[in-house]
């Protein structure tokens, strides 16, 4: 499987709150650990350095982030993109748009905004960050690009500078994993069913008063987001971008351009 994760036991989960009012919800009911096996790579596992210096094996946090974040992305994963702009999302070429609007943004208050730069600049860098997966709330987090062209969903990864004392975080360094479009968005079906069937057990659990007692929890208000969250995966795909790419080539150029007048 791609997206693979365990939702720790519910004796486990450390409640929200201080004592005397600690709460959960549907979020944090879904704690546990959860990475993503991309060929014979694995993402989201930690090094054995960091293991060494106290780390989990994969990343530790409540599985429904990973989940959310894939499904915002989903529509723009499966809109593909052009090949002129691929070197700006791809390989070691990766880098060069990022660090262009990083240059301008850094000299852009002493820089007249002619022609609209500052808009282009937004422009040129947007539809990278739609394919970009956020993990920001981890420290480190991991550097995870995932689009698509005609036929193929790609996932490429950068963690070389994703450092713990000094050395790796991640097991996975650099590198880069494809599947068939098909594929991808069965992949991602199997999450959402796998997700939701345990988090319907989960809830069941929790109904029949297996969480602490001094923890509080919304059980009307729990089912209802789970009868929401089932419709997620259904909404993603029902969304259909459509990025102006002959604009973002525009903006791309410009960028580029004015960064090396900078």
């Amino acid at each position: 499987m791609l997206i693979n994760f365990t939702l720790a036991p519910l004796e486990k989960i450390i409640p929200w709150g201080q004592p005397g009012s600690y709460c959960l919800h549907w979020f944090g009911l879904t704690f546990g650990e959860y990475w993503i096996q991309a060929g014979e790579a694995t993402l989201f596992e930690y090094s054995d350095h960091a293991r060494a210096a106290g780390a989990e094996r994969y990343c530790t946090y409540q599985v429904v982030r990973l989940y959310e974040d894939l499904m915002d992305m989903l529509p723009y994963i499966l809109e593909p993109v052009p090949d002129a702009l691929v070197p700006y999302i791809s390989g070691d070429g990766a880098g060069i748009l990022r660090s262009a609007h990083e240059a301008w943004c850094e000299r852009a208050d002493d820089v007249p905004d002619e022609d609209g730069l500052f808009d282009s600049a937004d422009v040129a860098v947007m539809w990278v960050g739609k394919r970009r997966l956020d993990s920001s709330y981890l420290a480190p987090s991991a550097n995870i690009a995932i689009w698509s062209d005609e036929e193929h969903v790609h996932i490429e990864w950068d963690n070389r500078d994703r450092q713990l004392g000094g050395s790796p975080a991640w097991s996975a360094s650099l590198g880069s994993y494809r599947v068939s479009q098909s594929e991808f968005i069965e992949e991602m079906k199997s999450f959402h069913v796998r997700l939701m069937e345990q988090m319907a057990a989960r809830i069941e659990q929790v109904a029949s008063g297996q969480l602490r007692s001094e923890i509080q929890i919304d059980l009307a208000a729990l089912a209802r987001e789970h009868e929401q969250r089932t419709c997620s995966l259904d909404a993603a795909l029902k969304i259909v971008p459509a990025t102006d790419w002959q604009q973002v080539e525009r903006a791309v150029g410009e960028i580029l351009v004015a960064r090396n007048g900078l």
